[in-house]
Parts: structure tokens; C-alpha cells; sequence
């Protein structure tokens, strides 16, 4: 699937100058090359840049994992190539970009930083920069939005689409559940928890001999739900502590655990049963599977095309970009 990190197309907007790129090739060597695409060269250390800027917007402390590094180079590199043929495309078709559009987020960038100094020092010389990679961007963006104006797809063939992916639309199984919390506070020691399980072990020796689970939930339990005799309603798996649900998997319906300790306290549960996983009829889901299969075809309309503009391209991509960079 063809999809863009929105950070690198600000990068390629200050990096790339069209045809003027085509200046490049033959002054630099092979192993300087990072990336060309026609007469449009990027050269390594330009490669980096963009690198180190795409790291910084996915990863939050601005370092790869080191088992991932290689896919992302791969993928930014991808990235560049395709929003570089994109935009080519985009000025071969005498696409013009949105002035207005432009122009407010020049404003924006204006009352964003209207206080640096940094800014108002440097403003009219990157102004122009600026201008460059918004249009690249705007440009970028129109063109995807082209190519995936589609007609909406008829009633036939989303219900085809619903049979055939019934993962989508299933229901996955739910338990529904009671549960009695006897609080343990965080400074308490261990005879505090000691207590409350020897508290839990004759709570429910009373419950298994005839008395109600809610009665006692209401009179014991710290969780929220003590006001519904403890009732939890249906839950998904996941909802439940794994240490709880690993003994809620265990139970039979009607059967109360043995006391668990939880980050609160010491927890009894009751499984009151069990709802089978189940698919949803297609009149309840219609709409959503007509909005599931349109962004099925938005997707691969957009990877055809991306695909054949790099099948019509003559592109290289330096292997060597796929190792480690020194300034990692």
C-alpha cells in the first residue's frame, strides 16, 4: 500500500528544483547518488537530511529501533521517490495549485512564530523556500485527491464485499461478568493483603453456599460498580487484567474465581455467561462496509497509479542507503 509520511514532503520542496537537478548528474559520483529520478538527483547528503527529519516525526525520542532501520530507509526512500514523480505528473497536467489555500498557511506560519526572533530575522529569505514546498505539497495533495474521485461502489458489489471479509464485521465473543473489589491501599503491607484474601476466600465460600453475589458485592466491593451488586455488563476480551482474565478464561458459567490480586486489591469474579462471537447482519452494517470497500478502492486505484508513473520513470535508488547512516 502506497502511503506518505507527511513529514518528508516538506523536505523534497526545499531539496528539489526540477529540471535543475538534471545540473547534478555527472558532477557527482556514483556512490554520491542517493537517488535519481529522470534528470532530478538527490545526493546522499541531501538523502539524510530528509532521513533525520522523517525519524524525528514518527519515532518521539529520534531514534530508529535498530530491527526497523532498514525498512524505514527503504521506506523513505520510496516516499521521495514517489512524491517526486507525483509532482512531475502534477506540472506535466498543468495542475495549478490553491493560492488561497497557500497563502493561510503562510499566515499560519506567520502567527505561529510571529514572537521568535529567529523568524522575523529569517522570514524574507525562506519566505520563498516556504512558498515552494507549500505549492509542492498543495500540488501533491490535489493529485491524490484526483485519483481517488471515484464512483461510489454499487449495493451488489458491497454486499459482495461483506460476505467475502467476514472478519470485518463480526462481533468477537463477550463475557458477562460481576465482580466484588476488597480495597487494598497502595502503602498498606502485606498483612493488609493477607486480610483481604483470607476476607475473599470467605466471601465466597458464602456465595458458593446460597448467598447473593450482589448483596455482598454492594456491602464489600470498592469498585464502581458495587452500586449494581457488581455487575459489569458484557466485556470484550482485553478489557480485563490479564491476570483476571487468564482465570475468567478458566471459569464455567456461574463459577466465581479465586481471589486475584490487582493493582486495587484482591478481586473475586463471577462469570455470568458467555456471548458466542457472531456476525452482524448486513443491514446493520451496510454503511460501514460501503465506507470499508470505497477506501479499498481509493487505496489501490492510488497504488496503481503510483505504480505505473515508477514503471514509466527511470529510477535509480543507491542500495547503500539501506545501511546505517554515522550520524545515527
Amino acid at each position: 500500500m502506497v502511503k506518505l509520511m507527511p513529514g518528508i514532503v516538506l523536505f523534497v520542496g526545499i531539496l528539489l528544483t526540477g529540471a535543475q537537478g538534471a545540473a547534478n548528474v555527472g558532477k557527482i559520483s556514483a556512490e554520491g547518488v542517493a537517488i535519481r529520478i529522470d534528470d532530478l538527483t538527490i545526493d546522499m547528503l541531501e538523502f539524510e537530511a530528509i532521513f533525520r527529519s522523517a525519524v524525528r516525526q514518527k519515532y518521539y525520542h529520534g531514534r530508529v529501533p535498530p530491527e526497523e532501520l532498514k525498512l524505514f530507509r527503504q521506506q523513505v526512500a520510496q516516499d521521495i521517490v514517489t512524491q517526486v514523480i507525483v509532482h512531475q505528473e502534477a506540472r506535466q497536467k498543468g495542475l495549478p495549485p490553491d493560492r488561497e489555500t497557500i497563502a493561510r498557511e503562510i499566515e499560519e506560519y506567520d502567527k505561529r512564530y510571529a514572537d521568535s526572533p529567529d523568524w522575523q530575522a529569517q522570514r524574507e529569505r525562506v519566505m520563498p523556500q516556504l512558498a515552494l514546498r507549500l505549492e509542492r505539497q498543495n500540488l501533491l495533495q490535489k493529485m491524490e485527491a484526483q485519483i481517488k474521485s471515484l464512483p461510489q461502489p454499487g449495493a451488489d458489489r458491497v454486499l459482495a464485499f461483506y460476505r467475502n471479509n467476514p472478519d470485518k464485521f463480526t462481533e468477537p465473543e463477550r463475557v458477562w461478568g460481576s465482580v466484588l473489589l476488597l480495597s487494598v491501599a497502595p502503602s498498606a503491607g502485606e498483612q493488609a493483603w493477607l486480610e483481604n484474601e483470607t476476607l475473599a476466600l470467605q466471601l465466597k465460600f458464602r456465595i458458593e453456599n446460597g448467598e447473593d453475589f450482589a448483596t455482598l458485592a454492594k456491602q464489600y466491593s470498592a469498585h464502581p460498580s458495587a452500586l449494581n451488586g457488581g455487575d459489569l455488563g458484557y466485556l470484550h476480551e482485553g478489557v480485563l487484567e490479564q491476570r483476571v482474565q487468564q482465570q475468567v478464561d478458566a471459569l464455567e458459567i456461574g463459577e466465581i474465581s479465586e481471589s486475584i490480586r490487582v493493582l486495587e486489591g484482591i478481586v473475586l469474579f463471577r462469570l455470568n455467561g458467555i456471548q458466542a462471537q457472531q456476525l452482524k447482519p448486513f443491514e446493520d452494517v451496510q454503511r460501514r462496509a460501503a465506507g470499508l470497500l470505497y477506501r479499498e478502492m481509493q487505496d489501490h486505484a492510488w497504488e496503481n497509479y503510483v505504480r505505473d508513473l515508477k514503471a514509466s520513470a527511470d529510477i535509480f535508488v543507491n542500495k547503500n542507503l539501506y545501511v546505517q547512516s554515522i550520524h545515527e
